[in-house]
């Protein structure tokens, strides 16, 4: 006979290369609310998670400019706090 335990599915554990979208999304505002305040987190958002890049929606150019500028430490700190290199590249897009 066999037990419960043996029948029932395993739990299936979380590999480290498995993080999806929202997590990446919410970590970037995170990081972005603490580079620039809240103010800046009224003008920067983040849009969507693909192919390693994270696409940032900018409210005026001068946020633009800021973010640019700044890119590649928020992408440090994004692959930093995840433990991984989930972001190849920032893309900023005007609205």
């Amino acid at each position: 006979m066999q037990t419960l335990k043996n029948l029932l599915p395993k739990k299936r554990e979380k590999v480290l290369g498995d993080v999806d979208e929202k997590t990446i999304l919410y970590i970037t505002k995170k990081i972005l609310t603490e580079e620039y305040g809240l103010r800046g987190a009224e003008n920067i958002f983040p849009t969507t998670y693909r192919n390693k890049k994270v696409f940032l929606l900018v409210k005026n150019s001068l946020w633009m400019n800021e973010v640019f500028l700044c890119r590649e430490s928020i992408q440090k700190r994004i692959n930093l706090l995840l433990g991984e290199e989930c972001i190849c590249g920032i893309i900023i897009k005007h609205q």
